[in-house]
């Protein structure tokens, strides 16, 4: 009985006690790990190995630290005297190498020895690469000139090692300023294009015998050596486009020399035929010169056809062949409408007016038929066709206006082949022959006024239509011929001050009214010139004033109340 409340009691204070035995155990086995590693890592090895007290091991860190620093003292002398000789450079690697020591060293590498490290080698870096900038420079142009003498390989030597260098730079720890990513792709393109340059120079020399080839004439060879380069540059543009001797438009310009050797024949028949019809034309021989523009026409159309990248491809020598064609096909018609135009002027002159009216029907249907049917002939004349259009406007008045003129047309004294108006032009005669009427004192019977110098050369263009016979403005001369000793009535600011009519005033002893006063008048002036003078006075002005003969220079596009014109009619000289 007492044996089992023993045991009882023992297995209850076993397992009461079993957590704390447990941790009791883990707590040893903790320590004993502790102290294992305390007395087996790599510290212990330094201390206990080394058998080195602490102060001596914190001195030899002082010394290796100081002595870094002292070398790069070295090399900032260096550096400041502007000199970064090759033993500049030792000194500066020998500083780098002993601080990458101390920074590995697992004692006292730490970030800052770390960061002392990185610095140097930065400095390192950044000093080799301004000391490799020349060198890369010249390697690349090294590299140029084997390449210009076709030392190829001496090239790529250069090309490759100036890249091997600049590569360095760019992924090293130079300073950004240093880094020069633009060169590192220049120069790889550099090297692609040695790879292309033998081509390149292959259609160069091809060039050249092609343009030798063109300056002596042999076409064929021209040919030939333009066709080499042709496809030397093709290969180029398509195999090596990102280079620079790629080029496009070079390559256009060559097909175009090809197109221009392979139309030159062609382009000589043109200028054969084409001397040719001008020989026949000048020659009267009108339907051969048709027939040898005709064919110049065709092979010039071929040209622009089959050739459009030649030289000789040309829209302008198509329009001056469709011209000379259609100028010699039209040839009879216009002597039939030139004979016409001559009887219609002769049949206006003389006022057989009847002949002007069955004749100027069939001039007309000419004039359209060769603007029609032969729209560049040079026969087409623009001045011919607005005077027949106009003459077949005036056909009922023809009769009216040639006795309206002739009755107020005066001889001029000592010239017998030329008459001029007695009067200043009146309003009816210009509104008659321009169907305009511009004047600020209005009537028909008054003289047209407001008019400027352009004005009264086109009515007496227009008139000169309707005579037959050539109108125009009074010359000085004239005027003062017409005028003689003495003026007639004149009609001043003095009188009433107002324009009168032209059949008004008293005329002087030649027959002619109001040469001085009433209105200024225009007379003849050069075409291309911009003024014109002016003649006579007029009632703005007092009669002490126009008696002296007033004379004054306008400019063509004047016009005022007190400016009109009167006209020269010019008579045939066997009249």
């Amino acid at each position: 009985m007492f044996s089992r409340r023993l045991r009882h009691k023992l297995a209850h204070a076993w397992t009461v006690s079993l957590p704390w035995v447990f941790s009791l155990l883990g707590l040893a086995a903790l320590s004993g790990l502790w102290y294992l590693l305390a007395n087996t890592g790599p510290g212990s090895a330094v201390e206990t190995g080394a058998n080195l007290p602490a102060a001596v091991t914190d001195a030899d860190f002082e010394r290796k630290v100081a002595e870094v620093a002292g070398i790069e003292q070295r090399f900032k002398s260096f550096e400041a005297a502007g000199v970064v000789s090759d033993e500049a450079l030792i000194v500066l690697s020998e500083a780098v190498e002993k601080q990458r020591a101390i920074a590995r060293s697992p004692r006292y590498g730490d970030y800052a020895q770390q960061q002392t490290l990185e610095r140097l080698e930065g400095e390192l870096a950044t000093v080799r690469a301004r000391r490799e900038l020349d060198q890369i420079e010249r390697l690349m142009r090294a590299g140029e000139e084997d390449q210009a003498a076709m030392r190829l390989a001496e090239s790529e030597e250069a090309y490759k090692t100036a890249l091997q260098l600049q590569r360095g730079i760019n992924t090293g720890g130079a300073a950004s300023r240093y880094k020069n990513y633009v060169r590192e792709a220049e120069i790889e393109r550099a090297l692609v294009s040695l790879r292309v340059y033998p081509l390149h120079s292959e259609k160069e020399a091809a060039l050249a015998k092609a343009r030798t080839a063109m300056d002596e004439k042999r076409w064929a060879d021209a040919l030939a050596a333009y066709t080499a380069a042709r496809d030397a540059l093709s290969k180029i543009n398509q195999d090596f486009a990102r280079t620079r001797y790629a080029n496009l438009s070079e390559f256009d310009r060559i097909e175009a020399e090809i197109a221009s050797l392979n139309a030159a024949g062609i382009a000589k028949e043109v200028d054969q035929r084409e001397q040719a019809g001008d020989v026949a034309e000048r020659a009267g021989e009108i339907g051969d010169a048709a027939d040898f523009y005709a064919e110049a026409l065709a092979r010039q159309q071929q040209i622009n056809q089959l050739y459009s990248k030649s030289r000789f491809m040309s829209s302008t020598r198509i329009e001056a062949l469709e011209a000379k064609l259609q100028t010699a096909r039209s040839q009879p018609l216009a002597a039939e409408l030139a004979r016409l135009d001559r009887s219609l002027g002769d049949d206006l002159r003389r006022r057989r007016l009847v002949a002007v009216d069955q004749a100027l029907p069939e001039a007309l249907r000419l004039t359209e038929r060769l603007a029609t049917e032969f729209p560049r002939s040079r026969y087409v004349d623009g001045a011919i066709r607005i005077k027949l259009s106009y003459l077949g406007l005036k056909r009922e008045e023809l009769r009216r206006l040639q006795d309206e003129t002739f009755d107020r047309l005066l001889p001029l004294i000592g010239l017998r082949d030329r008459l001029m108006l007695g009067s200043e032009t009146s309003q009816g005669l210009y509104q008659a022959v321009m169907n305009t009427n511009p004047s600020r004192n209005p009537g028909r019977s008054m003289p047209v006024d407001s008019v400027n110098w352009n004005d009264a050369q086109e009515f007496c263009t227009r008139l000169g239509w309707i005579l037959g016979l050539p109108v125009r403005l009074p010359t000085m001369e004239e005027y003062k011929t017409a005028l003689g000793d003495y003026a007639g009535e004149i009609r001043s600011a003095a009188g009433v001050g107002k324009v009168g009519t032209t059949d008004g005033g008293r005329p002087n002893p030649n027959g002619y009214r109001d040469l001085l006063g009433n209105l200024a008048e225009w007379l003849a002036a050069s075409a291309d010139a911009t003024r014109a003078p002016l003649a006579g006075g007029s009632v703005l002005e007092m009669p002490e004033v126009i008696a002296k003969l007033p004379m004054e220079d306008r400019a063509k596009i004047d016009r005022a109340r007190h400016i009109g014109f009167r006209f020269v009619v010019e008579l045939p000289i066997n009249r």
